[in-house]
């Protein structure tokens, strides 16, 4: 099974190989940012560290939806960045219907438990695919149970940390602390001293590259 599969424990890191990726399961760039991950594993045998960076704290209120702003029927649909984006990766974008003002604490609490037994890799990809083309509630102990089935032996300590909020330490909150770790919008890939957030593949494949070399 899963289990048996384990390359690598996140607790004990070669740096020189591994790849820091600041994220959110809910933002649609990090949707982009999971599948460039995925490349960069395959095209340089590098090992992803997946940072949580909460972009809805419980502290923070949701926006208030913003006013319609009407458009010249004459003018031609042109792409938003975000399109463009998913045009950059050759990327559908997902037409699943997700849940509305869903926060992630939960979720990123299951992924830092998840490294103390070297699977939170696999995990987050499990999450990524059920939020983005399965619009399941990640959030939920229920589904995060679900998902975590094979990667975790004793899914009642799981549990028990994420209600606790075992890891809260290790997962940064948006804006100011977010910030003040060098993280202004997720992803970003943090590859040796460079800081890379929402470019297209070809870029941080570069860098990567570079920094390997």
């Amino acid at each position: 099974g899963l289990r048996n599969q384990n390359d690598s424990r996140s607790l004990d890191l070669d740096m020189s190989t591994t790849i820091v990726v600041a994220h959110d399961f809910t933002c649609p760039w990090c949707w982009i940012g999971w599948h460039q991950a995925e490349r960069l594993r395959a095209e340089f045998e590098v090992k992803i560290e997946w940072a949580g960076y909460e972009l809805m704290p419980e502290n923070l209120p949701w926006p208030a939806p913003g006013p319609q702003i009407p458009s010249d029927p004459r003018r031609p649909i042109t792409p938003s960045r975000l399109e463009l984006a998913y045009a950059a990766e050759d990327l559908d974008r997902p037409h699943a219907t997700r849940p509305k003002n869903m926060r992630t604490h939960n979720a990123l609490e299951a992924v830092e438990h998840l490294k103390q037994e070297g699977f939170a890799h696999e995990f987050v990809g499990r999450m990524y695919r059920a939020y983005w083309t399965q619009g399941q509630e990640i959030d939920a102990l229920d589904v995060i149970e679900e998902l975590a089935a094979g990667l975790t032996e004793d899914w009642a300590a799981m549990r028990s940390a994420i209600e606790s909020r075992k890891y809260a330490d290790k997962i940064v909150p948006f804006d100011d602390d977010a910030y003040a770790a060098g993280v202004f919008n997720v992803p970003t890939f943090f590859i040796g001293e460079a800081r890379l957030a929402e470019q297209p593949y070809r870029t941080i494949a570069r860098a990567v590259a570079r920094w390997l070399t």
